[in-house]
This record gives C-alpha cells, structure tokens and sequence, in this order.
C-alpha cells in the first residue's frame, strides 16, 4: 500500500486474515481428499489383484476390474473440473487505448498519479452498468504479477457526469492497490471446484449408476456415488465456510476502496453515483428485457438511448428531480419504503448496501476537489456509434437473434415498452398515500351516523404515508422473526433498531413488535375514518349514497381475496410434479392427490364465479373460461404421457384466475380513490 492513500483498517486485516486461513484450509481438505483417493486406487488395486491372485474366473475377474474402477471413479471426479472448458469470453468487450480514448485515459493518468498505483494491463468498454477489475487469468495470478484490466460499463457512464465517472474511477484504482485481491484467485479456482463436484454432478453420478446395464459395473457405481456423496458433504461443509469469509473481506474490500475514492475526489459525487445506480440498472435491464421478450419482433440501435429515457420515465414516476441533466436521487428515497427494524447482514453479498456505504463515505478523509457536472458520456470518443457496437454485442451475448424491426426512435421505444408494461399509478393527487394501502373500512353504516370529524385536515401528509410503510416494516419484522424462531441455526446475530441480538432472542421482540403493529393499524384506520367522513361530508345526498356503497363493496372484495388468493396458494402446489421430470408411478400418485384437491378448488372458483362482490365485474370470456374448467372431468395423464390441451387448460386458468382477482380488486380501489378526488374537485 503506497502511503498516500488511506490506510487498511483492522476490520479489513481481521478479515483478511479469516480469507487467507479459510482458503488455505479448504485447499488442505481438497488435497486430502486427493490423497484418499489415490490411496483408494492403491488399496483397491491391491484387493483387486490379491482376489484374482487368490482365486481366478470369470467373476472374480469382473468384481476385481469393479474395485478399480472405484478408485478411479473418485478419483476423476475430485479433478475433473480440470477438463471442464473455460466458458469466459470478451466478445461483447471493445479495447481501448489512449489513442482512441484520449480524454476518458487523461482522467486514468490523473488518477494513477494520485494513487501511485500501478497502471491496467488492459483497458475495456463493455455494455454493463458497472465497472470492474479483474486478471485476464484468474488462475496464473495466484502465481505470478499479473496485471489487472479495467472494465468500464457504457450503461454506468451514460448515467454519470464526468466528476462521478472519476470518483468510479478512483473506487476501482482502490481495488487496484489492494493486494487481497489475489485471493480471488484462488476463490475462484475453489469455486470452479465446488460448482463441478457439488452441484454440477448429477449427470456424471447417473452416467457411472446407469452407464452399463452389466450388474457388477452398476453396483460399482453404486458405491462409488455413496463415496462421492461423502466427498461432496465435507467440500460443501467447508466450501461455507471459505465462502462467507471470502465475501466479508470483499465487503471491506470494497469500503476500502471507497477510502480511496474519496480521498482523491469529493464524498458528493461519490454518494450521487451510488445513489443513482440502482435506477440506472432498472432502466438498462428494463430496456434490454422489452427486446429479450419481444419474440424477435424488435431489435435495439442503441440500448443506451432507450436507457436514458427510462431513467427519465422511472424519475418522474418516483418523483426525483433533475440536475445537470441527470436524476438526483437522494439517500431518503431509497429508504424512505424500506422501514424494517429487523436487519440481517447479507453473509454471501460481495457489497455492502448502499445506505451503509454512503455512512463511510460521509466519513472518509478527502481532498475535496472540484466538482465536474458535465456529462461523462461526452468524453466518450464517437459515443454514438461506440453504443450501437455495444449494443449489438450484449445482444449476440444473450443469444438474440438478429431480426425483427430495429427500433431507432425514443417516442416509439416509449409507446412500445408502455403498450407491453402499462403502469398504474394510484391516484398522485393524495401523496401516494394509497400506493400501498387499502382503505378498509367494515362499519360504513356506523360512520355515516357519527357525523364527528367531518373539517379538513392533512390526510395525506409524509407523517400519515411513513405510517403506511411502518407498518409494512412491521410486517416484515414480525415475518423475519417468525422464520428465526422456527429456524434458529439460520443466522447467529441480528440487530433490531441498532441493538445487536442473537438468533435465539428473536421470540422476545416479537410481542413487542405485535404492539406497534397494532398501534399503527389503529392510527392507519383512525386516518381512513377521518378521510371517510370529511369526503362523505362534501358530497350530497345521491353522492353519499355511491361512496358508502363503493367503500362497502371494497370491504367485501378485500374480505373475498383472501379466500380467493388462499385457494389459490392451497391449490398450485398440487402441480408442481408436473414440471418435473418423474417415474411413471410418482407421477400417477401425484395426480391422485391433484384430482382429490381439485373438488374443493372448483368450489371456491364457482362461488367467485356465481355468487361473490367479484361476478359483478367477470369479462363474458372469464366466466366462459372458470364455467369451462369447473364442467370438466379433466385426467391431465393417460397412457404414460401427459394430456397437454388439459394441461395448458389448467395453467390457464390458473393465470387468468390470478390476474382476474388483482385487476378487480386494483381496478376498483383506483374507481373508489378517482371518485373521492372528484368529490374535492367538486366542492
């Protein structure tokens, strides 16, 4: 570490030291496990040999080659990952260099010199939103100085300025000085290992017990799959182990390279960058899923276009505010719907959160240089078409193909992506109070003779929607805390409001969290009375008389989903044997059980059909469809083979049935809040 950067902390050499001892740990287990086997082949071998020594046939012969072949067996599978071709590929990269890119390596060279760090090997623009260091050889960098690239995401750049460019910069110029980084190395050759032996081995474990129909050989596979089976245990058991300590460093890591960037920018733009990376992404993946799902109908020219205006879209639907022509997104609003108590460290996450980061930054030692506001896409040398190269690589990377109409204008892209995702915003007039909560109220009749309350007050207000999210925190709360009751080897600690807690402590908060949620559920329907009554208060006689029966009818829709979803979440786990792949026999019993629950469904679906707040509101092609299905006799399999028009019939219906039941109930809530903003409107 050069001595004008900020130093390691003793959290990082804490977890460094964890990283080292657990990786070489796992790699001494593995070479034991290498050495049993090589004994296994020696032993058995001898046996072998010994056995047709002792007493030669045809079947002594067959059980000796049987042993041997146990040895080798294991053997093969602890190093077959070797052979495994590596699937790593750089084609939807494009090389840069000073002369191509002058202006993007002048910011490079600025801050190379501030780090004194060593310069990349190899500098790349790829389409990500993201920007990363990597080694061109994982492996020969356990061994040797090999130099780390600089990968620089267009989708990253095209939502930054130039200054937040530079501070993403320095963030992975910090990585760069970082000497830990060599243990990826050899993480990532463990991983190649575990992934091989452990979870990508049932074809190998079913070629050695099903590959000869011979009789010895196939309880030789037999054995040699129980002894793979242990080899697997014990490389799982400490592949845990090497894994969650390798993340913890990586999370230091990372705050460490925060230091760094900090120190040789400003903690502004830094924070800015962080905070508008998560819409950045949404924008990017949401613009290459439109085309992902099209069926080939539509290609992109330049994804980073279609990007720039969803970010613009996904800004005033959150109601972010521009600046230097980019969204400014601000800490409170990616916590303003988050309000859980109940925090859990992710043990497997390579970064930390956000909220967690921006904390350090705002803390970090910092040179505090000028700000750049200027656009960091404009010191990209022919951006424009550097866009639509990237472009058409990430799609080839994904396997799209190249046909469909190519989509080279916003306004369409926009009309087109609105037609296949169309949002539903309900009603902005009240400060999306409603968003996420629904006005139930059961005792209409009660509140229209209890005339208190009746003046304007502030409904709406951010105090009266924070307590909307409360109490979804709440919920989620109590959720978490049920699951660490019933499963309470799952983690060792949590915090709840800052306090750290073991896992076992988690039933003493959750009387305590029951009484908040309470309190909050009662001040959530004390507020849903008060609007009640002040717009029933405005209205006259006949309109009374359609806003109480609006608020009775969504009391009795709410009540009636929850049956309807029940019966839903009852049901659908009687399919799940058919989108695997099943013996004969498993699969008959599976639709035995299937058959006898469907009775009780079709019930459900017939009183939602015929008698519930819902038929009201039931399409001609929706009745149709449920009146269809509840007259069938359906069997689903016959002849050793799925009946799949009745298959499909029943998935059908099971979707339909879903979104049937969330478009009413939605549809009517907009219809109840619509009609109460007319009421204001009016008066």
């Amino acid at each position: 570490m050069t001595n004008n950067l900020p130093p390691i902390s003793s959290t990082y050499r804490s977890k460094l030291i964890s990283a080292v001892i657990s990786v070489s740990l796992f790699f001494v287990v593995y070479l034991i496990l290498i050495i049993i086997s090589l004994l296994m082949i020696f032993l058995l071998g001898y046996g072998a040999i010994r056995l047709v020594a002792l007493y030669a046939n045809y079947f002594t012969v067959i059980i000796a080659l049987g042993l041997i072949s146990i040895g080798f067996i294991v053997s093969y599978f602890l190093i077959k990952f070797i052979f495994k071709k590596n699937t790593y590929t750089t084609r939807h990269l494009i090389e840069i260099d000073r002369k191509s890119q002058p202006e993007l390596f002048g910011i490079i060279d600025e801050i190379i010199r501030e780090t004194k760090v060593s310069t990349p090997g190899k500098v790349f623009l790829s389409p990500e939103v993201n920007a990363s260091v990597s080694y061109s050889s994982p492996f020969w960098s356990m061994f040797l100085p090999v130099k780390k690239n600089l990968t620089i995401g267009i989708g990253l750049v095209n939502s930054l300025t130039v200054g937040e460019l530079k501070t993403v910069l320095a963030h992975e110029f910090g990585h760069f000085s970082q000497r830990s980084m060599k243990i990826g190395g050899y993480v990532n050759q463990a991983e190649k290992i575990i992934f091989d032996t452990v979870y990508n081995n049932k074809d190998f474990e079913n070629s050695i017990k099903h590959g000869s129909g011979h009789w010895a050989f196939q309880i030789t596979g037999v054995i040699s799959v129980g002894f793979i089976n242990v080899f697997q245990y014990i490389l799982k058991m400490f592949s845990d182990f090497l894994f969650k300590n390798n993340a913890s460093l990586r999370r230091e890591m990372e705050f460490h390279a925060d230091a760094v960037a900090t120190y040789v920018t400003n903690p502004k733009e830094q924070a800015s960058s962080l905070l508008r990376l998560e819409l950045s992404n949404a924008a990017f993946n949401n613009a290459f899923m439109f085309y992902a799902d099209s069926d080939n109908q539509y290609l992109p020219e330049n994804l980073f276009e279609n990007q720039t205006l969803l970010m613009k879209v996904f800004s005033e639907r959150n109601n972010h505010l521009f600046e230097h022509g980019l969204p400014k997104v601000d800490l409170e609003d990616i916590t303003r719907y988050n309000k859980t108590n109940v925090k859990i460290e992710d043990q497997w996450s390579y970064h930390p959160e956000t909220d967690k980061r921006i904390e350090m930054i705002r803390k970090n030692e910092t040179k505090n240089i000028a700000e750049n506001n200027n656009l960091a896409k404009n010191i990209i040398r022919g951006y424009s078409e550097v866009c639509k190269i990237l472009t058409s690589k990430y799609l080839t990377l994904y396997n799209i193909k190249n046909t469909g109409k190519i989509i080279d204008d916003n306004d369409l892209f926009l009309q087109l992506y609105n037609e296949k995702y169309p949002y539903r915003l309900i009603s902005s007039g009240f400060n999306g109070y409603y968003e996420s909560h629904n006005p139930v109220l059961e005792n209409i009749d009660e509140l229209i003779n209890d005339t208190e309350g009746t003046e304007k007050q502030d409904f709406f207000s951010d105090k009266k929607v924070t307590l909307v999210y409360e109490k979804a925190g709440a919920e989620s709360d109590l959720y978490t805390l049920d699951y660490l009751v019933a499963n309470p080897k799952a983690i060792k600690i949590f915090t709840y409001k800052g306090r750290l807690y073991k896992s076992k402590e988690a039933g003493l908060l959750i009387p305590k969290i029951k009484e908040e949620l309470e309190i909050l559920k009662k001040q959530l329907l004390e507020n849903d009375i008060f609007v009640f009554r002040y717009f029933y208060s405005l209205a006259d006689d006949h309109e009374k008389g359609i806003l109480a029966d609006k608020y009775r009818k969504f009391a009795l829709l709410d009540t009636e989903s929850d049956v309807f979803q029940n019966s839903i979440n009852n049901f659908t786990p009687h399919l799940e044997f058919m989108m695997v792949t099943l013996p004969l026999e498993e699969i008959r019993k599976h639709r035995a059980v299937l058959l006898k629950n469907e009775k009780p469904f079709k019930d459900i679906l017939k009183h939602f059909t015929e008698e519930s707040a819902y038929k009201d509101f039931l399409t001609i092609e929706n009745k149709q469809l449920m009146k269809d299905f509840i007259s069938s006799e359906y069997i689903y399999f016959n002849h050793d083979k799925y009946i799949q028009k009745e298959v499909d019939v029943l998935f059908s219906l099971i979707n339909e049935y879903q979104i049937t039941i969330n478009k009413i109930y939605t549809d009517f809530k907009e219809e109840l809040i619509e009609y109460q903003k007319r009421l204001e409107k009016a008066y």
